[in-house]
């Protein structure tokens, strides 16, 4: 179900900030696109409502008591990471801006907001950030089965090269072999392969 800017009403946001006032100007906004909205007043409790309720998407304050935005967001995206928005102070906080800059590009969050944030940005944002992590996530499961596959056939290759090698048979005839035993014992080829090379050593 989607409203007319295209945003999926279902998400689930997670607002940290140790200023209720902050949390509630958040909600305000955020309650025109979704209602499944969590909060969290300090670093150590966002850590713990994003392994709890598992939001898709997370606004964070950066300074906080108890640990900071940049902390929890380093530990939750350890963990398992999520698009993160830190809400920044701006230019006029010199100081703390140009302290938290560095660490803040090396965090791991995916954007930052000057606060006080208009509505129009926040929820610009909030497309963004969540349609970017879905192309990263699908990305990473890419790369990830590529990796799997090139390990796979690294195994049937050495699997194949023991059967040649120990009853003198072609490679078409090795392929052909492993194939027919795979079908047999209804176990993955890559298993088959996994298990002569333990047999072999």
């Amino acid at each position: 179900m989607k409203n007319d800017k295209g945003l999926d009403l279902n998400i689930k946001v997670l607002i940290v900030d140790d200023l209720k006032e902050r949390r509630e100007e958040l909600k305000l906004i955020l309650n025109s696109i979704t209602v499944n909205i969590y909060e969290a007043d300090n670093g150590a409790a966002a850590v713990i409502s994003a392994d709890e309720f598992k939001p898709d998407i997370i606004f964070m304050d950066i300074k906080m008591p108890s640990m900071d935005g940049i902390t929890a967001c380093k530990k939750i995206m350890e963990k398992s990471p999520i698009p993160i928005i830190f809400l920044t102070a701006g230019a006029d906080d010199v100081e703390y801006y140009d302290k938290y800059m560095e660490e803040l590009k090396e965090s791991g969050a995916f954007s930052y907001i000057v606060k006080p944030a208009k509505k129009s940005e926040i929820l610009a944002q909030t497309i963004i950030a969540i349609e970017n992590f879905k192309k990263f996530r699908d990305i990473k499961k890419e790369n990830e089965n590529l990796k799997q596959y090139i390990k796979d056939r690294k195994l049937i290759g050495k699997a194949k090269n023991i059967l040649i090698e120990k009853e003198g048979i072609s490679e078409r005839e090795a392929h052909r072999r492993l194939q027919k035993l795979s079908m047999n014992s209804g176990r993955p080829i890559e298993e088959i392969a996994k298990a002569i090379i333990l047999t072999d050593s």
